[in-house]
């Protein structure tokens, strides 16, 4: 309840769900960032901010994420504590967020529906054909309001401390704008791509890869009218 009064500075910006987000790709630039007794070789690809809803929160630096991902994942758990899961536009309004039900699962994020039962699921591998067609027209109703471009997952490096507690802060449904780099961490084989190529390149499964997730060098957050950078 304190962290906001110690690590955050009051502000009156008014945050509105973006429509889009911002992001302007540059020439690489290599420069050495540490955090705890690690140190990270990181490329900037793009700058970019985006101020979206939070669908789900990570938190790896828990305990429990420690010990169960810690000697797969130890050193990027240390570069990156929480994975945020946020969506945009359309998909961030009220009606259509309160369809969605947002899973995480290791630090890749998905979207699926409310009140659907999927063919993975015990039940819904054992609905009568009258109830798979009703479970069907649900999936479609909800699935016209999942758009790809308005979601994604985010793997925030912060760039500091007070950055930290902030993400350590977020909670499904909160608004927060973040801006930053996204970035490569080509010591570890890592690749977020440029913005403008994030959907064609780099598609990584498996371990502590991150896939198509944006790895965000965050400079600045802004959360519930406390500015964080």
């Amino acid at each position: 309840m304190i962290y906001p009064y110690l690590f955050g500075t009051k502000t009156d910006v008014v945050l509105t769900v973006s429509s889009q987000d911002y992001f302007e790709d540059t020439p690489p630039k290599t420069f050495v960032f540490s955090r705890g007794k690690y140190q990270y070789h990181l490329v900037t690809k793009t700058v970019y901010a985006i101020t979206g809803r939070v669908g789900i929160v990570d938190d790896y630096s828990t305990l429990f994420n420690r010990i169960f991902r810690g000697q797969f994942q130890g050193r990027y758990i240390n570069l990156v504590p929480q994975d945020v899961f946020l969506v945009i536009g359309d998909m961030a309004r009220d009606d259509v967020f309160q369809k969605l039900k947002f899973e995480h699962e290791e630090r890749l994020g998905r979207v699926v529906c409310k009140g659907v039962k999927y063919r993975r699921s015990f039940m819904g591998a054992f609905l009568s054909s009258e109830d798979a067609e009703r479970n069907m027209q649900k999936l479609n109703d909800c699935m016209r309001d999942v758009k790809q471009h308005e979601q994604n997952n985010y793997h925030p490096i912060p760039a500091n401390e007070r950055i930290n507690k902030a993400l350590s802060m977020l909670l499904p449904g909160d608004i927060v704008y973040l801006e930053g780099w996204l970035v490569d961490v080509p010591d570890m084989g890592l690749k977020t791509g440029t913005r403008k190529e994030q959907y064609h390149e780099n598609i990584i499964i498996g371990g502590s890869s991150p896939g198509m997730c944006f790895i965000l060098y965050t400079t600045k957050l802004i959360l519930n009218g406390r500015l964080y950078m």
